[in-house]
């Protein structure tokens, strides 16, 4: 029988011990069948990785391999608190592959902070994509990267709970450009301009950029 691959889009780094049972609670209810594979990457990514890349890699790897092999993604999504910045990388990364988008669990929702951007691509009532302007958007500008076969990132510092639409679109643009690059092996990542501090001694997308770009 052909296994089910499941990649669990939820908060990571500032996961709250609430939301962290639901996503156990949830990823228990899977595994009561054997016939499927899922990925948690607060379990399953290299978390202690220094940089970030390897995280990225493997969440990326796992998804393609998913979208091979007809696999979907489950949102377990954050409107209120301090907004996920890997979650909105990880749905551009599921977009761009074509993988099926659940959507499980939304925490805060009485309470969103942000402009919510991301949240717009999921229909609650119908758990799939939603036909919109945004997604209008996306659709342009995967076409433009799959065409040009390269990808330059403009990045602004994640500001957390003062999160622009700019800043959120740029999450969302990477994470179209990692589904580009691990389709095509052609394909190019470049870093753009970037704005705000990014602290040497912590993991960032934006280390994990130009460490993709030096491996071109």
């Amino acid at each position: 029988m052909t296994k089910e691959y499941i990649y669990l889009i939820s908060p990571v780094r500032a996961v709250t011990p609430e939301q962290s049972q639901l996503i156990d609670s949830h990823e228990k209810k899977l595994e009561e069948s054997h016939e499927r594979i899922i990925f948690n990457p607060i379990r399953d990514a290299p978390q202690e990785d220094r940089t970030g890349y390897n995280i990225v890699m493997s969440e990326l790897n796992f998804m393609h391999l998913a979208s091979k092999n007809g696999g979907r993604a489950d949102v377990l999504w954050n409107r209120g608190g301090i907004p996920s910045e890997g979650s909105r990388v990880d749905l551009g990364i599921a977009y761009a592959l074509g993988l099926e988008i659940n959507l499980v669990e939304v925490f805060n929702e009485d309470k969103p902070t942000g402009p919510q951007m991301a949240f717009m691509l999921i229909d609650k009532k119908n758990h799939s994509i939603k036909n919109n302007i945004l997604k209008d958007s996306i659709d342009a500008a995967l076409y433009k990267m799959e065409t040009a076969k390269e990808a330059i990132i403009n990045w602004e510092t994640w500001d957390g709970l003062n999160a622009t639409e700019d800043q959120e679109w740029q999450r969302i643009y990477l994470g179209l450009a990692l589904g580009c690059l691990v389709k095509d092996p052609g394909f190019k990542i470049r870093m753009g301009q970037m704005v705000g501090y990014d602290p040497p001694e912590i993991k960032s997308y934006p280390k994990v950029i130009k460490e993709i770009e030096n491996k071109i």
